[in-house]
């Protein structure tokens, strides 16, 4: 009989050991299993935010790139337009200076220094006398310039003058009258200079 109840007594033990192996088993699966769902949301969110830090990071690049393209071309454009601007005012001046460089050979040239004298003794009408600055080759003009002054007395001498017309000297009202074709030229180029644009930007558009 006792025989019998230490079986029972040992079945009772082993059935226990085995319950609290089970239970133990079944707590350590179920919390490698949260374990390993925790380990995978957390997998999940660093990819997550890996992928969109990477597309974000890829985007900005792509976003760099195709401005610095779009500024490059831009800048390429602005300066074929200037160097445009810049051909057809300079073949637009070099047209005008050859035509002033020709006209002195014309027959309009002496009636036009006489016009050209008078708009400049008009300008200061107290002085008595002045001095014509001409070309070496216009000096053969101070004769009808004398008599388109009218009361004012003329002196002459040679001046630094390329294409034509003359400079008036007024010494003792200390005024200078620039009537040369080189001045009206140099006047002509900058406003071409100002108007199209091409002497105020730099190569980079500003």
């Amino acid at each position: 009989m006792e025989e019998v109840k230490s079986k029972g007594k040992l079945k009772g033990f082993t059935t226990a050991i085995i319950s609290a192996a089970e239970k133990r088993a079944e707590a350590v699966r179920t919390g490698s299993d949260e374990r390993e769902q925790a380990a995978i949301e957390d997998y999940r969110a660093r990819a997550k935010t890996e992928g969109e830090r990477r597309t974000a990071s890829a985007l900005a690049d792509a976003r760099a790139k195709e401005e610095k393209r779009v500024m490059t071309e831009t800048l390429a454009a602005r300066r074929s337009l200037l160097k445009q601007r810049e051909d057809c005012a300079a073949e637009v001046i070099e047209g005008v200076r050859a035509r002033l460089a020709a006209y002195p050979e014309s027959p309009e040239y002496g009636p036009a220094l006489d016009g050209l004298l008078r708009a400049g003794l008009a300008a200061v009408p107290e002085a008595k006398s002045a001095r014509v600055l001409l070309r070496r080759d216009d000096i053969s003009h101070t004769g009808h310039l004398k008599a388109a002054a009218g009361g004012v007395e003329l002196s002459f001498a040679e001046g630094f003058i390329n294409l034509g017309g003359l400079i008036i000297e007024f010494p003792e009202q200390r005024r200078r009258a620039d009537l040369t074709f080189d001045s009206a030229l140099e006047e002509l180029a900058a406003h071409f200079t100002e108007m199209t644009g091409f002497g105020t930007e730099g190569a980079d558009g500003q």
